[in-house]
């Protein structure tokens, strides 16, 4: 920028030679003048044309410093869309890496509970006690209960219990009635964010406490839901929290299946 001012300036000043020299030549035409008089005519007119040739010179130079400041606005403005581009994908980057991480873990996660391949269970109460027990470790829930179904009445009865403590039985329930009968009919997990205080109980050797946060999730096996988990925490379920279990129950259900038959 500073240069084109400059270039400007200088073709102020031979513009402005060039005009008085042009001047005196159609004056000393005009006038009719000496010899000498004459020869001072043709030198101004000589200056006069070195003035038009300086002229177009500092022109294309002016045009050619013009020319460069564009390119060197168009090469800021590329490499600042470069440099942004850059960032978009870096943090484009950062974010699938993440999410994958997250995944990964619970992949992790789903390994360490999910019992060994040739576990051999006698019973439905014993797989789902199992499950509770390494779910406890991982997610670090306080109670935890597994529903089954019974095909002869139809309802969901109590399998599986970890820390669950009442002096009556969880009761049963059939398809669409109470918050985990509904659960079992949608086939959708549940995850209850503010129990009120009273509604799960635990006991441990420093008293009683409520956890205020449930999560409800059905167990299906070709369509149906033949199987109702529920987890209580202190803690809220995040969202992996909630693919894990869903995770839990869908890798369940084809064992959990096959030892309810065998009741």
């Amino acid at each position: 920028m500073n240069k084109t001012n400059k270039y400007a300036t200088w073709g102020q000043w031979i513009f402005a030679i060039l005009i008085v020299s042009i001047l005196a030549t159609i004056y000393a035409a005009q006038t009719g003048l000496t010899r000498a008089e004459t020869g001072l005519t043709v030198l101004l007119f000589a200056c006069a044309a070195i003035s038009i040739i300086l002229s177009l010179g500092l022109l294309a130079l002016l045009l050619q410093a013009n020319k460069a400041l564009k390119e060197n606005e168009q090469e800021v403005i590329r490499l600042q869309q470069r440099e942004s581009d850059h960032l978009q994908k870096k943090q484009q980057i950062v974010s699938e890496t993440g999410q994958h991480t997250e995944i990964f873990k619970v992949d992790e996660a789903l390994e360490r509970i999910m019992p060994a391949a040739g576990t051999h269970f006698n019973s439905a109460a014993a797989c789902a006690e199992k499950l509770l027990q390494n779910i406890a470790k991982e997610l670090d829930i306080v109670q935890g209960l597994v529903f089954v179904l019974n095909d002869a009445d139809q309802q969901f009865h109590i399998s599986g219990e970890y820390a669950y403590y009442s002096e009556e039985q969880p009761r049963s329930f059939p398809l669409g009635e109470t918050l985990s009968g509904q659960v079992a009919k949608n086939r959708q997990l549940l995850n209850v964010k503010k129990m009120p205080d009273g509604y799960i109980t635990v006991l441990s050797g420093l008293g009683k406490s409520n956890p205020h946060h449930l999560v409800i999730a059905p167990i299906v096996y070709n369509d149906e839901s033949i199987g109702v988990m529920e987890l209580a925490s202190f803690k809220p379920f995040g969202e992996n929290e909630e693919i894990l279990i869903r995770q839990i129950c869908e890798s369940t259900a084809n064992l959990l299946n096959e030892l309810r038959s065998l009741s």
